[in-house]
């Protein structure tokens, strides 16, 4: 199971769009103005795709992950299925 947690800020709104146009993902409201975005299998967004800014880009993991970054480019990032919360 992955979990990434996002913060609701527009900074972060296209990582929230991203993940309702996969179909493997689930999108809730989370507590405290977070959104939870859940997949049982890997999940790749796409910098370029979300219209995302370089400094926020690195960003993307601040409101915490369960999962482990596999992946992690310039303009893309995969984030797979582990056992433990990072």
């Amino acid at each position: 199971m992955i979990r990434v947690y996002v913060l609701n800020v527009p900074e972060f709104a296209g990582l929230i769009e991203s993940a309702h146009r996969m179909d493997h993902c689930r999108v809730a409201e989370g507590d405290a103005g977070y959104t939870v975005i859940e997949s049982d299998s890997e999940i790749i967004f796409d910098r370029k795709e979300m219209k995302m800014k370089p400094a926020v880009w690195y960003g993307i993991f601040t409101g915490g992950l369960e999962g482990e970054i596999a992946d992690f480019g310039r303009d893309q990032v995969r984030v797979i299925g582990t056992n433990r919360a990072l």
